[in-house]
């Protein structure tokens, strides 16, 4: 410590002032570093999950606004079996005509009267399109659903089970 002090005294006064001027600069950078660039990355970070998880809420409340239109919508209802249609057939069918055919993975019978269907990177808008016609126009009920949100926007996977009206 003693040397410190030597060396500091031998300087010449301009010396000082510039060592001094350099250990200030050197501090300030030092804090911008350590705590202040952190804090205003990770307030960055923050407010652009808040703008997803809003653009996430608004899309949801879309979601759910269309699903309680097509639910509240009334129509002509065919009994399933009637015209010798089967439920699964009824199923994978409209499926495909709704646009579902790649998404959906599995389709298998669940009893003799209801069906068990896994969609994978599904359009979340295509199936609920897909579930409002089945409901309308073939009177199917889903027993249980399972609907998880997939990376990309608008995508979803989907299992569910759907149970024929009864006669």
């Amino acid at each position: 410590m003693d040397e410190i002090k030597q060396y500091w005294q031998q300087l010449a006064a301009r010396e000082r002032i510039m060592l001094g001027i350099a250990g200030i600069v050197i501090g300030i950078m030092f804090l911008y570093l350590v705590i202040l660039e952190p804090i205003m990355n990770d307030a960055k970070r923050l407010q652009a999950q808040l703008s997803e998880q809003q653009r996430l809420l608004s899309w949801m409340e879309d979601a759910a606004r269309e699903a309680k239109s097509l639910s509240a919508r009334g129509g002509k209802k065919i009994q399933v079996g009637a015209g010798g249609q089967s439920l699964l057939g009824i199923v994978d069918r409209t499926a495909k005509a709704g646009n579902l055919g790649d998404a959906m993975k599995r389709v298998e019978p669940d009893g003799s009267s209801s069906v068990r269907v896994w969609l994978e990177r599904a359009s979340f808008d295509d199936t609920v399109r897909w579930l409002e016609k089945l409901e309308q126009d073939y009177s199917l009920d889903i027993d249980s659903v399972v609907i998880d949100k997939e990376d990309s926007p608008g995508r979803v996977n989907v299992r569910l089970v759907f149970k024929g009206a009864s006669s």
